[in-house]
């Protein structure tokens, strides 16, 4: 069943009235608000894609075939205003991964594909630049913040998680940015709503070309994520600090690093669990248009009883395609990592393959175990214009032996094979 669009619990006519009294403010001529309109810019796409889902506990495989359209129009700055507006509908072109039934009365005999059926307001936001250096953003809107490990719009999944609040960037120093945000209502990639009270400080300076430090802190004040993460109030805030770039070392090579630090606590009546730690470190080589690299990324557990999460990030990238780790397990989670990737002509390769073991070693039937598994995964992408790619990905998770029988089934991970064709047109 399609959503009736609607953005977090004002009312659309009363925003939309907003909006158009914004671009009329100080203008009697309709002309010029119509040069800010004509000269704007579109923000659409369309994204058809065919999913596969082998998954070892699941009688059948899935086969998804869905359709996202986004529909959009950002307005050219007028009087320091524009109006960004975007719609969005994924639809179902088959039923072969879909369980009408939803797992009410008998459990789903397909994997889950999340792309849930939409028809809703995907962006409708509008800017303000009439702050020197500075940039006031107030509506729906997608955030995207550093490698989005901890804010980000699911970009992979046809449906985007999306936040209704406001949104500064200020640029005042050199080579320096500093956002601050509060967001009250945030739509997931599921399609559910939920309300929350989230706010943002972030500073980033550059300091080389291509690389930068970044101090960061997350304050959630959301008891529910939708997350079994074994608390029943998962309001927490994230204090860290990030070192992440390029170096040039010579005019073809150029030296890779993370260096990243976080540490989560409870927020705002959170479970007392909730105190744990982030850690990510990595080096590489860049040559020319390719790049090799190997990195170790840490979500500590507190003795098992809660585990770093980051509930409103894109978490396709981390841990693995297959999303079998979306939420931490309770022992947490320690990924080692190799990444190859590169460009030529119009091809785009990239390949990962990732050992998973748990912070908190566990029983099992065969004695104290903490290896989940392996995984590997591969795309190729082929950029026919600026406009149209064709994409190929697959990804491959292999669960330990020694979890086989585990009675720790919170921490089991089928065998999972999955495999993306991804159309992409924007325009």
């Amino acid at each position: 069943m399609h959503h009736i669009p609607r953005l977090g619990s004002r009312p659309l006519l009363g925003l939309l009235l907003t909006f158009h009294a914004a671009l009329y403010a100080e203008e009697g001529s309709v002309s010029s608000v119509y040069e800010a309109i004509h000269q704007g810019k579109s923000v659409s796409q369309f994204r058809f894609r065919y999913e596969y889902v082998d998954q070892a506990n699941k009688p059948d495989d899935a086969n998804a075939l869905t359709l996202q359209s986004l529909l959009g129009w950002q307005t050219a700055p007028y009087k320091d205003l524009s109006v960004t507006a975007q719609l969005i509908n994924v639809s179902h072109l088959n039923q072969d991964f879909y369980d009408n039934n939803m797992g009410r009365n008998h459990p789903s005999q397909l994997p889950t594909v999340q792309d849930p059926e939409i028809t809703d307001i995907n962006q409708l936001f509008i800017d303000y630049t009439g702050i020197p250096q500075s940039k006031v953003r107030l509506g729906r809107q997608i955030i995207r913040i550093d490698n989005t490990r901890y804010v980000g719009d699911i970009i992979f999944r046809q449906s985007s998680q999306v936040f209704d609040g406001l949104t500064l960037t200020n640029h005042s120093l050199a080579n320096t940015e500093f956002l601050v945000g509060h967001y009250e209502h945030l739509r997931q990639s599921t399609g559910k709503y939920r309300n929350t009270n989230f706010d943002i400080a972030h500073a980033s300076y550059q300091y080389a070309p291509k690389a930068s430090v970044t101090a960061y802190g997350y304050f959630m004040d959301q008891p529910d994520t939708g997350q079994n993460t074994g608390v029943l109030n998962n309001s927490h805030k994230d204090i860290g600090l990030r070192f992440d770039g390029a170096i040039d070392l010579h005019a073809d090579w150029r030296w890779l690093h993370t260096l990243e630090l976080a540490h989560q606590t409870a927020y705002q009546g959170g479970a007392s669990a909730i105190d744990v730690s982030y850690r990510r470190m990595g080096l590489g080589l860049g040559y020319k248009q390719w790049f090799a690299r190997v990195d170790q990324e840490i979500l500590s557990s507190n003795h098992g009883l809660y585990a770093f999460q980051t509930p409103f990030a894109t978490l396709h990238p981390f841990q693995g395609w297959t999303d079998l780790f979306t939420t931490t397990p309770r022992q947490g989670m320690i990924d080692r990592y190799l990444t190859v990737g590169g460009k030529f002509d119009q091809w785009t390769l990239h390949t990962e393959w990732h050992t998973l073991f748990a912070d908190q070693r566990y029983q099992t039937p065969r004695g104290m175990g903490d290896h989940y598994g392996n995984e590997w995964d591969f795309s190729c992408a082929y950029q026919y214009t600026p406009k149209l790619q064709a994409k190929f990905e697959y990804a491959r998770f292999y669960e330990d032996d020694t979890l086989g029988s585990s009675l720790n089934a919170a921490s089991r991970k089928p065998d999972t094979t999955k495999s993306w064709l991804t159309m992409l047109y924007q325009f």
